[in-house]
Formats: structure tokens, sequence, C-alpha cells
């Protein structure tokens, strides 16, 4: 939780002038924050015109910052065909990305998580990604000649 602070200590949800701003929870958090840019809700995380690349570096995608558990993924298809989306992970003590995935509860096998749009829907999920350091999202189909908007964002509960 964030608040602002005036010189009697006492708590203002808005930062009025001659007040400074601590964070006091440690960085985790019951409300969605967005991580493209956690002090702005609403900023676009990725804008998709065509098929990307998988992530290759340690500063790719997005930070998750506090190592928030669940990720929250908004994916709005403005296009007139079928999009897929993948979700990556990145760990520093590998070094490396990897694909999300999900455990089925039915048999115990995991699978990939791809997320597949029709034209002019809109998909909303939430997915598990604690101990997670960055989250990535790579468009892996792309079919039309508008664009994919997608919003990211996390919490703990």
């Amino acid at each position: 939780m964030a608040r602002w602070y005036n010189e009697g200590n006492s708590a203002s949800e808005d930062g009025i002038a001659g007040q400074r701003f601590n964070l006091r929870s440690g960085g985790r958090t019951r409300h969605v924050i967005n991580i493209a840019s956690p002090q702005k809700p609403g900023t676009v995380a990725y804008t998709f015109t065509e098929t990307t690349s998988a992530p290759s570096s340690p500063t790719d995608g997005y930070k998750n910052d506090g190592l928030q558990k669940n990720l929250h993924v908004l994916l709005m298809n403005n296009n007139a065909g079928t999009c897929k989306f993948q979700i990556w992970g990145y760990h520093a003590f590998a070094g490396q990305w990897g694909l999300l995935q999900i455990v089925d509860v039915a048999d115990g096998s995991n699978a990939v998580v791809e997320i597949t749009m029709a034209a002019n829907v809109d998909a909303y999920t939430i997915l598990p990604i604690e101990g997670i350091e960055r989250i990535a999202v790579q468009a892996t189909t792309y079919a039309g000649g508008n664009s994919v908007t997608c919003y990211l964002g996390v919490n703990s509960i």
C-alpha cells in the first residue's frame, strides 16, 4: 500500500503539494497494479501489429515488482483475423526465459499457456506467476490489419 503523508504524519490518498510518498507494504498488493506503468492505470503494455520474437534479454518484458503472485492479462483483438499469444517468464537464477505453463488438474500434465483469440474478441485471464521475476508476451500468430492491445497487471491475492 502506498500513502502520502503530510508533516503531521496523517495519511492522504492524493499527493497534495508539500507531502511525501511512502511505500508501506513491501510491494505486495490486493488490488491489481499495471506493470507497464505502476503509477498510471490504463497504460498499455503491448500493441501488436505483427508476430513478435520470443524474449531473450534479461531486460525484455516487464518487471514483476514485489514478486506478485497473479498475472492479469487483458488482450483486445481489434483485428479481422485470429491471433495467438504465449506468456513468458524470466528467472535470474538461470538467466533464462521460459514459456509459462499451467498444470491440467484432470491428469497432472503441463501445458504451455497459449491464448487464442478470434477476430474482434477481448480475452481476460488470470495466471499464477509466483516467483517469476519478469513477464513478456509474444504474438505467435497474427492475422489482420489492425492491432491487438495488451494490458498486464499483477497482484498478490
